[in-house]
């Protein structure tokens, strides 16, 4: 068995840029205690997404595939890790996800 990245120019990009989406996107729910806490999770989202996409052999099957990037196992790979990360940030930093007092 041989593990090589396939990713063009184009995949990387696209990898990158939905990698920051996620990590921006996860920072915004609930009161970050640390404003750089979306850097850990886009870097997350970002590998979770790289692995998934060109490391899980059986995945590579599935469409779309965008400049080597098979798109749905990137986007799934890089949502489920990027939101551990972002929850194992915020729990780290005293963070909290609730802006209200808890009842």
């Amino acid at each position: 068995m041989e593990f090589t990245i396939g990713l063009e120019l184009a995949g990387w990009a696209v990898l990158i840029v939905g990698a920051v989406v996620i990590g921006a996107a996860l920072q915004m729910l609930g009161e970050p205690e640390w404003g750089y806490e979306w850097i850990v999770t886009a870097i997350a989202a970002g590998i979770g997404a790289l692995v998934a996409s060109e490391f899980i052999v059986g995945w590579r099957t599935f469409e779309p595939v965008f400049g080597g990037l098979a798109t749905v196992p990137a986007l799934l790979g890089g949502v489920v890790v990027g939101a551990m990360a972002a929850f194992a940030t915020r729990q780290l930093t005293r963070g909290a996800y609730r802006t209200s007092p808890a009842r």
